[in-house]
C-alpha cells in the first residue's frame, strides 16, 4: 500500500459540540494488519457529526456471530478470502438472505482479484462495492465511506418514517375502536407518547365549546381545560382541571391563531391545541420530547387533528346513547311508580349496577349499555298486574297470584314483537328474571346457566338495590345486610360467580346507586 493511504488528509469537517452516536463498522479479514490500517485511516472520519466505531472479524464466521449479536452495524468492509476462498461471498449472502438486514452496507475487498471476478461478484451478490486491495488507497476509502454511510443513514431514515407511518396507522384503527371517552384519550395518549418521546408524561385536556371564547380572553383560563386523558405524572387527574406545568401565554398565542390545528415545542414540551367545526378545543400536552423531524410534525398534526373529531364524534354518541337511556329508564320507573310509594330511581339504578356487573363478567362496552337499556323496560308486563290490582278491593288468593305473575312475565310477549336487539333482550329478561339458580324460579324452573345471564346479573342488581331502599314497610338496610342477603342466597337464588364478582367489587357498584338518589 502506498503512503497516499497512510498519511493524507481529508478535508476539515465542522466540528458538533454534542457528539453523536459512532456509526458501527464492521471489519472482516483475517490479516491483523488490515484492520491495524483501516483504523488508523479513518480515525478522524466523522459524518454529520457521527465519528466511526470499529468490530473486528477475523473469520466468516466470527463476522456472523458479530451480526447476529449486533443490529446497529451500519457497514462492513469485508475480505473475500479467509478460511476459504469464498468465505466473504458466504458472509454477503447470509447477511442479505439469512439474516435478512437490507440495511448494512457491503463492501468486498479482495487481495486476490482472480478468485472472484468482479463483474461476476457483483451480478450475483447484493453488495454495495468491490474494491481490490491494492487500489483502495486512503481517499478513495475515505470517498467510499461517505458514500456508503450516506446511503446507511438515508435509508435509515425512510425505515423509519415507514415504521412511523405504520405507527400512526396500528395507532389510529386502535383509538377508533375505543369504546369509551376515557380508552380512547388513553389510547391516543398511549400512541403519541411512543411515536414521539421517550417520557410517559402527558395529558389531553378538552374544554365545551361554551366556554371556548371567554378562555381566549382571560390568562386565568387553566380552569376551563379538564384533563380527559393521563399517562405519567398525569394519570391520577383525569377528571380535573388543568392546574400546573402549561405556559399559558404559549396557549393564548394558538388559540388566537386562525388555524383549527396549532403546535409549538416550548422548553422542550409538546403543546397541541386542536379546534373541532363545534369550536371545542382539546390541548395535548408531552413532557421531554425529543427533536420532531418536519415528517414527525405532519404526522402527528393529522394523528390527533383526526383523533380530536373521533373525540367529538364518540362525545355525540354518548351524549345521544344517555339521551335514549334516560327516556327508556323515566319509562321503566313510571312501569315501576305505582307499586313504590315514592319517587324512585330503582330501575335506573338496577340497570346501571347491572351494567357495570357485566363489565366484571367480560362483557363488552357495548353489551353493557345494550343490558341497561333492555333493563328499563322489561318489566313492562307489570303495568297491566297494576291496573288490575287498582281495580280490586278484595284480598289475593294463591290462584289470584299465580295468574297475576304470569301476566308479568306475559312482558315476555310484549317485547317479543318489537323487532329490535334491546326489545328482544328485554324479553330474554322478563322470561328468566324470576327464576332460581337451584331451580326453585317462576316459570319454567330453569336452572343454573340455562337461566339468561342478563336475567342473572339484574336479578342480584334489582335485589341488592330493592334491599338499600326505603319501603313504606321498613327502612332501607345498610350495605352490609345487603351484601349478606346476597351471599346467603348465593347458589340458591343467584349465580355465585356473579355474586363473587359483585362482592369483590362491592365499592364500586355502591358508587354507582349512590348517583342516583331517590326523590321524597
Amino acid at each position: 500500500m502506498n503512503d497516499d493511504f497512510l498519511f493524507s488528509e481529508d478535508e476539515p469537517e465542522i466540528e458538533i459540540k454534542d457528539e453523536a452516536e459512532p456509526f458501527q463498522i464492521l471489519i472482516v479479514d483475517d490479516d491483523e494488519e488490515i484492520h491495524t490500517i483501516t483504523r488508523m485511516a479513518l480515525s478522524d472520519f466523522k459524518l454529520d457529526g457521527h465519528r466511526l466505531n470499529f468490530n473486528s472479524a477475523y473469520s466468516g464466521s466470527e463476522a456472523k456471530k458479530i451480526l447476529r449479536e449486533r443490529s446497529d452495524i451500519a457497514m462492513t468492509l469485508l475480505d473475500v478470502v479467509m478460511e476459504t476462498d469464498h468465505a466473504g461471498l458466504e458472509v454477503a449472502r447470509w447477511i442479505r438472505q439469512d439474516l435478512k438486514n437490507k440495511l448494512i452496507r457491503i463492501v468486498l475487498r479482495t487481495g486476490q482479484p482472480g478468485q472472484a471476478p468482479e463483474e461476476d461478484v457483483i451480478a450475483r451478490y447484493d453488495i454495495d462495492d468491490y474494491k481490490e486491495k491494492t487500489e483502495l488507497t486512503y481517499r478513495k476509502l475515505v470517498t467510499l465511506m461517505y458514500s456508503c454511510l450516506r446511503a446507511y443513514r438515508d435509508l435509515n431514515a425512510i425505515e423509519r418514517n415507514k415504521r412511523g407511518l405504520e405507527k400512526v396507522i396500528n395507532a389510529s384503527a386502535e383509538v377508533f375502536s375505543a369504546k369509551s371517552m376515557h380508552g380512547l384519550c388513553q389510547g391516543i395518549l398511549e400512541q403519541l407518547v411512543a411515536l414521539i418521546t421517550h417520557s410517559d408524561d402527558a395529558m389531553y385536556c378538552r374544554t365545551d365549546s361554551t366556554e371556548a371564547e371567554g378562555l381566549t380572553a382571560t390568562l386565568e383560563g387553566n380552569h376551563h381545560f379538564e384533563i380527559i386523558g393521563g399517562t405519567g405524572d398525569y394519570e391520577l387527574a383525569i377528571g380535573k382541571p388543568v392546574e400546573q406545568d402549561i405556559d399559558w401565554d404559549l396557549i393564548q398565542q394558538l388559540q388566537r391563531s386562525p388555524n383549527h390545528v396549532e403546535f409549538r415545542i416550548h422548553d422542550n414540551n409538546y403543546y397541541g391545541l386542536y379546534k373541532t367545526k363545534g369550536e371545542r378545543q382539546y390541548l395535548l400536552f408531552i413532557k421531554g420530547v425529543r427533536e420532531l423531524s418536519e415528517l414527525d410534525q405532519n404526522l402527528l398534526g393529522l394523528f390527533v387533528n383526526n383523533s380530536s373529531i373521533a373525540i367529538d364524534n364518540l362525545y355525540s354518541r354518548d351524549t345521544e346513547r344517555a339521551q335514549q337511556r334516560e327516556l327508556l329508564y323515566s319509562v321503566g320507573e313510571a312501569i315501576d311508580k305505582r307499586s313504590v310509594e315514592q319517587i324512585s330511581h330503582h330501575v335506573k339504578r338496577s340497570a346501571e349496577m347491572a351494567g357495570q356487573l357485566a363489565i366484571y363478567t367480560g362483557a363488552s362496552f357495548d353489551d353493557a349499555e345494550q343490558l341497561k337499556l333492555a333493563a328499563s323496560v322489561y318489566d313492562i308486563g307489570k303495568v297491566s298486574v297494576q291496573m288490575e290490582l287498582a281495580q280490586r278491593a278484595d284480598a289475593l288468593s294463591i290462584h289470584d297470584y299465580e295468574d297475576i305473575m304470569q301476566k308479568v312475565i306475559k312482558g315476555h310477549d310484549y317485547l317479543n314483537q318489537t323487532d329490535t336487539e334491546i326489545a328482544h333482550l328485554a324479553a330474554k329478561i322478563a322470561q328468566d328474571i324470576h327464576e332460581r339458580w337451584d331451580g326453585s324460579g317462576f316459570p319454567s324452573q330453569k336452572k343454573g346457566r340455562d337461566i339468561d345471564l342478563n336475567a342473572r346479573i339484574l336479578a342480584i342488581t334489582s335485589q341488592y338495590d330493592a334491599i338499600r331502599t326505603d319501603r313504606t314497610y321498613r327502612e332501607a338496610q345498610t350495605m352490609e345486610s345487603a351484601a349478606d342477603y346476597i351471599l346467603q342466597h348465593s347458589g340458591k337464588f343467584f349465580d355465585p360467580e356473579i355474586v363473587g364478582l359483585m362482592l369483590d367489587n362491592l365499592d364500586a357498584i355502591e358508587k354507582i346507586r349512590q348517583r342516583y338518589p331517590d326523590q321524597r
